[in-house]
């Protein structure tokens, strides 16, 4: 999901004095009250407790940055702490897994409230109901969309509607639920407005397409495996093309530069996720650049990075292998802040433990301990651009259209343009170079049908890489040796160990949701 599409959720103390140039959130008390919808800042209160949802489901980082990273050929945990859930290594009494389910539901309860309540309000405007519903929607189809690609499957999901409320449902099959989202975001489409004249933070036309793109894309792919989904993935993705408005950062860095600083580029992030710091309150904040950047082992030099996740060796050796490309030391960077260093960088000597450092916590201007208020991209347009090239190639293979779509990405990070045949392979390749850490590839990996296979090729590349020279030394190193010897330590390799294929491309239902709802079943092997 990208393009320009971000959308920011920001959580300050008032509605009525809310800023201009960002999405304001506020507590969540009140969304089921009747009176609540009665007048638009009312009804736009009630929409910002839906909203903040996300912002729960998404404030530790886990089930939108470091499981979709994990144990791929992207990253992997580098700590010795057993974090079950992203080392797959859990049972479905996890209570990560249950925290996603969770808030993930809080959130689709939330926005079937809103939409009862919208319909049924006496003050609002027939234009004002068709546009909260219409955004209401959008957000329900978001959520709907993370617990299908998480726990459904073909099996699906439990799916309450505005229409049944309060009553113990059982999953609807993966079709369906595709079905319902589907409907879901069109409605949002043909209702939403412009994303330059909505507030930044909230759903927009261009964000119901790009999101409308990203769906059609896991509809054709695996387990479903329905190829005419490739033409409506291509063509949402043009519409967002055709925008004139979308275009791309000159500068990769800058993209990120800017969600470290929460600020809003609807050029090219065309929905993001917004965490808060400026009243101090930890429960608006999250902890993406603590658990997914930059490392910064003192804390006295604006918070520390922790770097839980290490890029893994072939990623860093993709981007070495084109220098030229700015990726390469954003995303899978030597440099890190050591303690008492005066706050200066110095290179790591361990190749297999750098830090996944695309989200940087010195750009941050606030937080404390491992939160802080870091915006986490959901679509950007270079996103929005390989979705056009995978499905334009899927129809038309070799399409000189997807090859130039995958080179205006590569031309903005300064990589070596490609030549020849566009090949499926070298756009899943450049969906790793360019939207890596950003909560995609293993449900990339998963509807592509190579997860299997990328974790066994990683597991392999680590194990080889073990005792070999680190290559970035001689360019970047400082000191003394000018060698140094790349370290792979046991713990790095839980995720891929245990990965067991007919098992972890779903997570297992929560075990408490089983016990409370006897209409569900379990999903396979948990």
């Amino acid at each position: 999901m990208k393009a320009k599409i971000l959308i920011v959720i920001m959580f300050c103390v008032t509605l009525l004095n809310s800023c201009d140039e960002k999405l304001d959130i506020l507590p969540q008390d009140g969304i089921g009250s009747a009176t609540l919808y009665q007048d638009e800042a009312g009804a736009t209160a009630g929409l910002m407790g839906v909203y903040s949802r996300i912002v729960s489901a998404y404030r530790e980082s886990i089930i939108n940055a470091m499981y979709p990273s994990s144990g791929t050929d992207e990253a992997f945990e580098n700590r010795t702490e057993n974090r079950s859930f992203v080392e797959n290594s859990f049972t479905s009494s996890n209570a990560d897994v249950l925290s996603a389910w969770t808030y993930f539901y809080e959130g689709v309860n939330a926005a079937n409230i809103m939409i009862v309540e919208v319909e049924n309000s006496e003050g609002l405007t027939e234009d004002q109901k068709l546009e909260f519903t219409a955004e209401a929607r959008f957000i329900r189809a978001y959520l709907y969309f993370e617990l299908q690609k998480n726990f459904g499957g073909t099996g699906g999901i439990p799916m309450p509607t505005e229409n049944t409320l309060k009553e113990l449902l059982p999953r609807t099959e993966g079709t369906e639920v595709y079905n319902q989202i589907i409907s879901d975001l069109e409605f949002a489409e043909e209702n939403l407005g412009d994303i330059q004249e909505v507030t930044p933070g909230r759903a927009s036309k261009s964000a119901a397409q790009a999101l409308l793109a990203r769906v059609c894309l896991y509809r054709a792919g695996e387990p479903f495996n329905d190829a005419s989904y490739y033409e409506k993935a291509r063509d949402w993705a043009k519409k967002v093309i055709d925008n004139d408005y979308h275009q791309l950062n000159t500068s990769y860095e800058d993209v990120f530069n800017k969600l470290a600083q929460e600020q809003y580029d609807t050029r090219e992030v065309l929905f993001q996720i917004a965490f808060y710091y400026g009243n101090q309150n930890q429960n608006q904040s999250g902890k993406l650049g603590s658990t997914m950047g930059l490392k910064v082992d003192d804390g006295e030099c604006n918070n520390r990075g922790y770097a839980l996740f290490s890029p893994t060796i072939t990623l860093t050796n993709a981007y070495r292998n084109d220098p030229t490309d700015e990726r390469g030391l954003w995303n899978t960077s030597p440099f890190y802040i050591p303690t008492n260093n005066n706050c200066e960088f110095a290179t790591s000597y361990n190749q297999l433990a750098y830090a996944t450092s695309k989200y940087r916590r010195l750009l941050e201007s606030g937080g404390t301990g491992s939160y802080g208020p870091h915006h986490w991209p959901v679509l950007r347009y270079s996103d929005v651009l390989l979705m056009y090239a995978e499905a334009e190639n899927e129809l038309n293979p070799g399409s000189v259209l997807a090859l130039n779509a995958v080179n205006e990405v590569r031309n903005r990070a300064k990589a070596t343009p490609l030549t020849g045949t566009i090949t499926k392979e070298l756009i899943q390749e450049e969906r790793r170079l360019e939207l890596c850490f950003e909560g995609l590839r293993k449900y990339d990996l998963i509807r592509w049908g190579i997860l299997e296979e990328k974790v066994e090729e990683t597991l392999i590349a680590l194990q080889a890489a073990d005792g070999s020279e680190n290559t970035d030394w001689p360019i970047y190193g400082t000191g003394t040796p000018t060698t140094r010897t790349n370290t792979l330590q046991s713990y790095y390799l839980d995720s891929y160990f245990n990965y067991v294929d007919d098992k972890h491309k779903l997570l297992p239902i929560p075990e408490q949701e089983i016990g409370a709802n006897n209409l569900i079943n379990q999903n396979p092997n948990w």
